[in-house]
């Protein structure tokens, strides 16, 4: 996966795979404590110890601004470091709304790698096939019809069995399939728009379906899970390997594309986005290892908060992005 070589490159930048290196060990550090020892003064040590991280990574990003990662000496890390403590106390007034501001920044960076791994997968299998000219045609075509009845059975399959349930709450959960089916059905107008007056076919559109399909899936099942195991080790557990994953996937796809958001984004360097995504994260989770002292009910709302902005999120990226995607990607070519 073309992530793997971004996160080689990460490894060429020792500030920041350090930064990384300590939230993920303190993030498995937390896990550890909340659900093994159950010891409620070293989760708030390590909540300390992730605000203090949270604070020297953004001082670096405001540095990062000016000065290159690459270049970043001793003496910039020391005035860093010198600076978090003081800065701690002096912005400790505003940190609810810097939360907020970091909430749903993080909930739109994630649902937007999703929909990046989403597409990406989609269009590299399709970029595969289309390489091999001989074969082209047939695997192509085989391509769409396969994975198109598969994402069509998978689609009325769930849809009929969260309809056929006696409980309100699951019934309109099939609304959110039947909302995905519309903006799946736009995406298709606008294939068949373009194989009509192009002759071109994007021939990854029902791949790109069935990976839609089973992140929103993923999402339900998530949030359902979240009510029959409350407060179970082995779900948080699972949570946080798939958390962790779309996470080192966000960072990876960042270094993998360095050229591309040099040649772009002219003012922010892929350092000083990556280093924005990890202080976006430390942030959140500083307020995760909190979840455990809320009540119960202010606990559900939050997390049912959580999975509808990711939807909601996830749902512009895949009819806005998508749909430039069907007419600018270029078949058999890395994009």
């Amino acid at each position: 996966m073309r992530f793997i070589s971004g996160l080689k490159n990460l490894s060429k930048k020792p500030i920041l795979l350090f930064i990384l290196i300590l939230f993920i060990i303190s993030w498995f550090c937390f896990m550890f404590v909340l659900y093994m020892v159950s010891n409620i003064v070293l989760s708030i040590v390590i909540f300390l110890f992730i605000g203090i991280l949270a604070v020297f990574t953004f001082i670096l990003l405001i540095f990062s601004i000016f000065i290159p990662i690459d270049k970043m000496g001793l003496a910039t890390i020391t005035i860093s470091a010198v600076l978090t403590i003081p800065i701690m106390f002096i912005f400790s007034g505003i940190i609810n709304l810097f939360y907020l501001f970091c909430f749903f920044a993080n909930q739109l960076i994630t649902a937007f790698f999703a929909f990046k791994f989403s597409m990406d997968t989609s269009t590299g299998i399709d970029d595969y096939l289309y390489r091999k000219k001989g074969s082209r045609k047939f695997t192509r075509i085989l391509e769409f019809t396969l994975f198109l009845l598969l994402y069509l059975w998978l689609l009325f399959l769930v849809i009929r069995i969260f309809r056929s349930s006696s409980t309100p709450g699951i019934q309109n959960l099939a609304n959110l399939f039947v909302f995905l089916l519309w903006i799946n059905l736009i995406l298709m107008a606008f294939v068949l728009f373009r194989l009509l007056f192009t002759k071109k076919f994007t021939a990854y559109i029902p791949i790109f379906y069935v990976l839609t399909f089973l992140y929103v899936l993923y999402l339900v099942i998530d949030l359902w899970a979240f009510f029959i195991f409350f407060g179970s080790s082995g779900y948080s557990i699972f949570s946080f390997f798939i958390d962790l994953f779309l996470f080192i996937y966000i960072i990876g796809s960042i270094f993998d594309r360095v050229d591309y958001i040099k040649d772009k984004i002219k003012i922010f360097r892929a350092g000083t986005i990556a280093l924005f995504v990890i202080l976006m994260k430390l942030v959140v989770q500083a307020y995760r290892i909190l979840q455990p002292l809320l009540p119960p009910p202010q606990l559900v709302l939050q997390n049912i908060f959580l999975v509808q902005i990711l939807f909601y999120y996830f749902i512009i990226f895949t009819l806005i992005v998508g749909l430039y995607t069907i007419f600018a990607h270029k078949e058999g070519k890395k994009s």
